[in-house]
């Protein structure tokens, strides 16, 4: 058994133990150099012990204030690892703070270089991630980052069909044409022109008045022609390949 002014291998580093109760908040190079200040390794390592010997005197003349003393040090270890454990929660927090700062930014500046990515027709999540990560040479972009930028409401992308699309352009009667096909592609892996132009009637109870050019331009950007035997029929730019 270890006796006063001494702490066992246990005692020196369980969970619980007066110094690992500093590892989270204090540098451990640190914490060696404070530990070797008042303590030295027994010749047999088992145990560390007080570089000045106990006062066994003192103890016997005063044994009274000895046991307050030790009761108040025993209290006061209690304390000090739990404001340990306290503020190594703090320091957890604010790191976790940073971190959530940190990916709020980099969305920030990841959304034009989406958007711009979707302009030139739908991308996988995978493509995104490669077109975007060449401009970042020197930083990874986590896939994390990019779904939350494509979930951003600023952005308007939709997912169909295992691709991302921009449902927004800016200009009102294009927009509604292209909700209009990504409705109707979110529930069929094919739809007509036919189809297309009936469902945007239902929808807003007035015929397309967009130009031939026009419907023939929105249907490019976002699907590719099929031929279906007498029929042809158009399907999300490369859905084929992830479906």
């Amino acid at each position: 058994m270890v006796g006063p002014g001494a702490l066992s291998l246990h005692q020196y580093s369980e969970p619980l133990g007066t110094v690992s109760a500093f590892q989270q908040t204090v540098a451990t190079d640190a914490l060696r150099e404070i530990v070797r200040g008042v303590l030295q390794e027994s010749e047999d390592k088992q145990y560390w012990k007080m570089k000045a010997e106990t006062d066994q005197d003192f103890m016997h003349r005063y044994s009274e204030l000895v046991r307050e003393s030790d009761d108040w040090l025993e209290s006061r270890r209690t304390e000090v690892i739990k404001a340990g454990k306290e503020s190594s929660g703090g320091a957890t927090g604010s790191r976790l703070q940073a971190s959530a700062g940190a990916s709020s930014r980099m969305r920030a500046r990841l959304l034009p270089e989406a958007r711009e990515a979707l302009l030139s027709g739908p991308k996988t999540t995978e493509e995104l991630k490669r077109l975007i990560q060449r401009k970042h040479p020197t930083e990874e972009i986590r896939e994390e980052d990019l779904l939350g930028v494509l979930s951003m409401e600023e952005l308007d992308a939709l997912q169909v069909r295992g691709v991302w699309v921009l449902a927004r352009t800016g200009t009102e009667s294009h927009d509604k044409f292209r909700k209009t096909l990504l409705t109707l592609f979110r529930h069929r892996d094919s739809v007509t022109r036919q189809e297309v132009m009936e469902e945007y009637q239902q929808t807003y109870g007035e015929r397309c008045k967009l130009s031939d050019y026009v419907v023939r331009q929105q249907l490019r950007e976002i699907a590719e022609k099929v031929e279906d035997g007498p029929q042809t029929v158009y399907i999300v730019k490369g859905a084929l390949q992830t479906r």
